[in-house]
């Protein structure tokens, strides 16, 4: 019995060149359009970056021009230069000698309160006021604001916790001041108003000299490193 083979008839799936070459363009063209998107975006990124760095250049150009002349810029580097020429030195001096007290006070565990310095800034304006002006106008004639104050009220209060505000005046010695300075003393002035204005003189001096000494002291034991020489 002849055996009866069945041949399946396999239909072959064909793309039609038109549709194929339509499709290859189109991934192409959609490939292609990534990089641009994405330089597109990194241009608008950049832009707004741009803008947002003059727009800051603009609020703050006070810390960069301090004046325009005729519409040439100075800058503020050019204005500090010319400070440090005028005042450098004497600046940096202040500063180190500051910076000294307060290394000095905080290894002496010396602690100075806002109540301590309000009562100075009270003894400062009662003063004025017996003198016809205020604090405010002394301040401004100064150039100095009230935070400052503060500030220099505390380190002349942290010296005398560190060398006394009482020193020790010999009658000899309060003698001898009120003899050299009774001719500049008003009309009518008593002798007991001498001796008290002489013992604050000698006081204030006393002071004062201790105070130099003292700053002395900690600029002989001090290792600073200056990087710029005025």
């Amino acid at each position: 019995m002849a055996e009866i083979v069945k041949k399946k008839t396999i239909k072959k799936t064909t793309t039609s060149p038109v549709k194929n070459t339509e499709s290859k363009l189109t991934q192409l063209n959609a490939i292609s359009q990534i990089p641009f998107l994405r330089s597109r975006k990194a241009l608008l990124a950049a832009a707004f970056l741009v803008a947002a760095l003059l727009g800051l250049l603009y609020v703050f150009k006070g810390l960069f021009v301090v004046a325009l002349v005729n519409g040439e810029p100075i800058s503020r580097i050019e204005v500090i230069k010319a400070l440090e020429k005028q005042g450098g030195k004497a600046t940096l001096d202040s500063l180190v000698t500051k910076k000294l007290i307060a290394q000095e006070a905080r290894s002496k565990n010396i602690t100075i309160s806002q109540d301590e310095i309000d009562e100075e800034i009270k003894k400062i304006t009662e003063n004025l006021k017996k003198q016809g002006t205020t604090i405010d106008k002394v301040l401004e004639t100064q150039g100095m604001t009230k935070t400052q104050l503060n500030e220099e009220i505390k380190l002349q209060l942290s010296i005398q916790k560190m060398v006394g505000k009482d020193p020790e005046i010999s009658d000899k010695e309060l003698d001898e001041l009120v003899i050299a300075n009774k001719a500049q003393f008003p009309e009518g002035t008593t002798d007991e108003q001498m001796r008290t204005q002489s013992r604050e003189q000698l006081k204030q001096q006393k002071i004062q000299q201790k105070t130099q000494e003292f700053i002395k002291s900690l600029q002989d034991k001090a290792k600073a490193t200056y990087f710029v020489q005025y």
